[in-house]
């Protein structure tokens, strides 16, 4: 050890004598080379933790920790796109679902309100004739008006569908159809994109028919809209409160379905 000092020591001194003017006293001498002792002991010193550094891992820890974490990150991303996909092709197969049970409804409608066949005077009553239980009559040209509003829907005129559906419930405030018409302007929202608006229509659905099979359904898009807005917590909870007061619908199936994809 005193050996490598002595001569680093002597090298310091050979690099004085190079640098240094041949005036420089033995004072200035002096303290240059205690400058120069300083900065190589630093340098030394750095290159020390390095080599610690390297040594012990930990940069490399870190670098292996910042890698894994942008892995969790993507296939965090990656989720969260799959159960966007799986929300807007249940929403686009409930859509074609209404959209078929709404047609059934107005041809039982129309089947209900049509003008009976006239029996001919002589002819035999017929015993195997069915009662059919009558939908509570339409009044009016309502079927005509709510087919109006749905095709508006359909046709992505949300705005115009919205104002139809509001002014067929106006219209026509004891028509069966009237619930229908209140869970299609909460899902008219929810394709516009304006989730607190399709909440608040959902919820009034809820409140003013919560025994209409629509109730369920409409539940069930607010959770959807819950879902859009990053509401986890309140998305579960409806979910939950679905399948405990609709066991049986079939928006209960789907919630079912989705509250296993969130756990």
């Amino acid at each position: 050890m005193m050996r490598a000092s002595l001569h680093r020591l002597l090298l310091v001194i050979c690099l004085a004598g190079v640098y240094l003017p041949a005036w420089a006293d033995d004072a200035e001498v002096t303290r240059h080379l205690a400058d120069m002792q300083t900065q190589i002991n630093n340098m030394d010193a750095r290159i020390g933790r390095l080599e610690s550094m390297l040594q012990n891992g930990s940069m490399l820890n870190m670098l292996s920790e910042v890698e894994s974490l942008k892995a969790q990150v993507r296939r965090l991303r990656g989720d969260v796109d799959v159960q966007s996909n799986d929300i807007s092709v249940t929403q686009k197969r409930q859509n074609d679902l209404y959209t078929d049970l709404d047609t059934r409804l107005r041809n039982l409608s129309h089947a209900d309100n049509a003008p009976a066949t006239p029996v001919p005077p002589n002819a035999a009553p017929d015993k195997t004739a069915v009662a059919v239980p009558a939908l509570p009559a339409a009044g009016g040209n309502s079927a005509q008006d709510y087919e109006a509003a749905l095709n508006q829907f359909k046709a992505a005129n949300y705005t115009a569908a919205i104002t139809a559906f509001k002014d067929f419930i106006k219209k026509y405030p004891d028509n069966p159809l009237v619930p229908s018409a209140q869970y299609w302007i909460g899902n008219t929202y929810f394709s516009m994109k304006d989730y607190k608006s399709a909440i608040a229509q959902q919820k009034k659905l809820i409140a003013t028919h919560p025994d209409n099979p629509k109730a369920a359904d409409a539940m069930l898009n607010i959770s959807s809209a819950q879902l859009e807005l990053g509401n986890l917590d309140a998305a579960r909870k409806t979910l939950q409160t679905l399948v405990t007061k609709y066991p049986d619908s079939n928006a209960a199936t789907l919630a079912r379905k989705r509250l296993d994809a969130l756990k």
